[in-house]
């Protein structure tokens, strides 16, 4: 429709489409927003100061946790990861593979076929660019020449980047304290004047504000729905 391409035209969809995206998603498309909000919920309505070190225990206790989990890691990647490839194995079983060059292969799936280059690390079905872990087109290309699948597994998803991820302690503060101001330095810096609204404070998040054309669904005309519809049916 017009009036949608001329929106996604002047809304730049460079800035924020996943199809103009240029790095790597490695298969998680999320609202990282929305996450963090849902994560830090309980500590949005403390004043500052408890806020702040409660979200500093959530991290902390977070990377606790995942440091030690990651001390039982015996594989090469993640456990997720490797469930992963324990189903795309699965799946690539009855995969038929034609050799057109020595690290570029056409497989066969069902009635459709499609291209593999090893070298690029790229299948034609978007799925190794997308997820960074092979698909099961590239994993009987890799197979078929007796590879290893983890060399073409992304650097992120191994064991040794999981634990290099939380390596890093944060150390618990016993309390906080605000230190009394010094009389003798010449600037003080004052709390701001902040003067609260009346009423009780807003809970739920502003709507969007992209504005959305109604279509009736009785004469199937934009700009009303089927219970203000005046339109004569023929």
């Amino acid at each position: 429709m017009p009036i949608s391409r001329d929106f996604i035209v002047r809304s730049s969809p460079e800035s924020w489409a996943n199809a103009w995206f240029p790095g790597n998603r490695w298969g998680v498309i999320n609202n990282i927003a929305e996450c963090w909000n849902n994560w830090v919920k309980a500590a949005r309505f403390l004043p500052i100061v408890a806020m702040v070190d409660q979200i500093r225990i959530q991290i902390m206790d977070i990377m606790h946790r995942r440091r030690e989990a990651s001390m039982g890691m015996i594989k090469i990647l993640s456990p997720s990861k490797e469930n992963v490839l324990a189903k795309t194995y699965a799946e690539s079983r009855n995969l038929k593979v034609l050799k057109a060059c020595s690290w570029t292969f056409e497989v066969v799936d069902g009635d459709k076929s499609f291209a593999v280059d090893l070298c690029a690390t790229t299948c034609s079905c978007k799925a190794w660019q997308l997820n960074r872990i092979p698909c099961k087109h590239a994993w009987a290309a890799i197979e078929s020449k007796s590879l290893s699948l983890y060399d073409f597994c992304d650097k992120y998803f191994k064991t040794d980047s999981y634990r290099e991820t939380y390596r890093g302690i944060l150390n618990p503060i016993p309390k906080f304290e605000m230190h009394e101001p010094n009389p003798n330095h010449p600037i003080m810096i004052n709390p701001p004047d902040v003067r609260s609204q009346p009423g009780r404070r807003r809970t739920q998040r502003i709507a969007s504000q992209v504005l959305r054309v109604s279509k009736c669904g009785r004469c199937h005309k934009q700009g009303h729905n089927p219970r203000s519809c005046k339109e004569p049916i023929s």
